[in-house]
């Protein structure tokens, strides 16, 4: 099963937002980048997103020795429901 996630890059010095979709088995790694949330912030807001969104960097096992770095939006833990296909129940 693949899962949905929004990709974040910088397209000639303003970001730009795409839609991928994962194979969750390939995913490596997982770790919130605040850096490059501070360098997306601004533009990502004038774009109309959300202004409590976070930015994380994702490796992706691309085949035979190579692996991919993409950035993703969302915190590693609500990207790991994505992948995992389950959704956190609040308790409170």
């Amino acid at each position: 099963m693949l899962a949905e996630l929004t990709k974040v890059e910088m397209v000639d010095g303003s970001p730009t937002i795409s839609r991928i979709y994962i194979n969750p088995d390939h995913v490596m790694s997982l770790v919130e980048d605040n850096l490059a949330y501070n360098n997306l912030k601004e533009g990502l807001l004038k774009a109309g997103v959300h202004e409590q969104f976070s930015v994380s960097r994702m490796v992706v096992y691309s085949g035979g020795t190579t692996t991919e770095t993409i950035l993703v939006m969302g915190d590693p833990r609500r990207i790991k429901e994505k992948l995992s296909g389950t959704k956190s129940i609040l308790r409170g």
